[in-house]
């Protein structure tokens, strides 16, 4: 029979109620500390002012005993000058907890350790001349606020990173400005339960909670520094901002689709529009939308009940998405489904009038009177700010990525609609939590 572990009331009450629990944003150092043998991992982050210890986090994964003597010897160092903070051992803190069982003094007392790689990677950053950031400097900056880019940030942000994201347009990206309201299909465990607005805000929440910066400016330039290793961020506005690792989350622009008489009523609100139209200029509207597969499809769905008939045009013979989408959306009232169409060319004065569409099946031509056509096209990464820098892009379009979603410019990641032809928010908000996390094991690693 296997003894019962006796922990002291000071033991139990460190594990149920923690103090400094949790990350300093741009901390000044970063310890971490781990046993193999019952996998208990630790953390210490620190601020130091004047050769003070002012501020003191940890973050410990494992037993009761390992998160007491993170929380302890947190207490126990805050206010210390480092020197006086180096000389805390693992037996002051487990005496100051009131004992520690001895099975787990050496393989969960590490706390003492923990703080002591702290100190030492403060003073090695002392010593080789590392500079705080400016406020204007981070250590992260992602450009774009769909699921991909706010994931990036968090996640970084919650691993300790000085972080901002960048947006100019709708926070969420293209699916909360198209479909704020409709329920999110395809994400596990939020499959019909929340919307693209939904899930935006609480996104927002969790950056803003830990501490990104967010920036409503659009990003024109991406440049590398020179001298050091930063990458230069300048906005339309003219602002300047530095980064030492930038992810671009910027998402998809349409390819022009050749319609005769697209580049004419594309301009000066024509008429002509594409996926990433805001949906309140179609309101009343007779719409056409032209393209193919699920954007085609989920463009219909997104403006059900904002327009006011709706002709799904693809010249495919089906738009290949599965049945029961294809259902839902056939119930969509002043819906007409053509196949095996081509539009061939828009008509009108100074706005569109008429869409001359070809039954490929019957081999005719057909006149519709339309207000305004959606032109659903081929989409291609959206990296005009970066593209200067020589970002490899693949046979598909799509820029270039490894495992860790690194580019081949160095610092520089892509994720997202920018990295891949797979356009799914689980798939977008996978790609931001690897980036924040590798981007951490860099900079630790440094």
């Amino acid at each position: 029979m296997v003894e019962p572990i006796e922990y002291s009331e000071k033991v139990k009450d460190h594990f149920r109620n923690p103090r400094n629990v949790g990350v300093i944003k741009d901390a000044d150092a970063i310890g971490q500390v781990g046993n193999p043998v019952c996998g208990d991992l630790m953390e210490i982050q620190l601020r130091v002012e004047d050769n003070i210890i002012k501020d003191i986090k940890f973050r410990t994964f494992g037993c009761a005993s390992a998160i007491a003597t993170s929380s302890m010897v947190t207490e126990m160092a805050k206010g210390m000058t480092l020197e006086d903070a180096l000389e805390i051992t693992r037996s002051d803190v487990a005496d100051d907890l009131g004992g520690l069982p001895q099975i787990k003094m050496h393989c969960s007392n590490l706390a003492a350790d923990a703080l002591h790689a702290a100190i030492q990677d403060y003073m090695d950053k002392q010593k080789s001349g590392v500079q705080k950031l400016d406020e204007n400097e981070y250590e992260v900056a992602v450009v774009g606020s769909g699921a991909a880019g706010l994931s990036a940030a968090t996640v970084s942000a919650y691993m300790g990173l000085k972080t901002v994201i960048f947006e100019s347009g709708t926070w969420g990206g293209i699916l909360n400005k198209m479909c704020s309201a409709r329920l999110i299909e395809n994400y596990p465990g939020l499959t019909g339960k929340m919307s693209p607005a939904g899930l935006t805000k609480t996104l927002l929440e969790d950056a803003e909670k830990q501490e990104v910066d967010r920036k409503e400016e659009d990003v024109s330039s991406i440049d590398i520094e020179q001298e050091g290793d930063f990458k230069v961020l300048t906005t339309e506005v003219g602002n300047e901002y530095k980064a030492r690792f930038v992810v671009l989350a910027t998402g998809s622009i349409p390819v022009e689709s050749g319609v005769v008489g697209e580049e004419k009523f594309a301009q000066n609100e024509g008429g002509v529009y594409y996926l990433s139209t805001d949906p309140s200029k179609l309101a009343d509207k007779r719409v056409l939308i032209y393209g193919k597969g699920y954007n085609a499809v989920s463009t219909a769905e997104c403006l059900s009940g904002i327009v006011d008939s709706i002709t799904l045009v693809t010249e495919e013979s089906s738009f290949g998405v599965p049945e029961k989408v294809m259902d839902k959306v056939k119930k969509i009232e002043a819906l007409k489904i053509m196949t095996s169409t081509n539009l061939l060319e828009l008509q009108g004065a100074n706005k569109v009038e008429k869409a001359i569409l070809q039954d490929n099946t019957e081999d005719e031509k057909l006149e519709i009177y339309v207000d305004a056509v959606v032109l659903v096209s081929d989409l291609k990464p959206d990296i005009k700010a970066a593209e200067h820098l020589g970002v490899e892009i693949d046979e598909s379009g799509f820029v270039k990525t490894d495992k860790h979603q690194r580019t081949n410019v160095d610092g520089v990641y892509a994720v997202g609609n920018v990295a891949s032809d797979v356009d799914l928010l689980i798939v977008a908000a996978a790609h931001g939590a690897i980036v924040g996390h590798d981007v951490y094991n860099r900079l630790k690693a440094q």
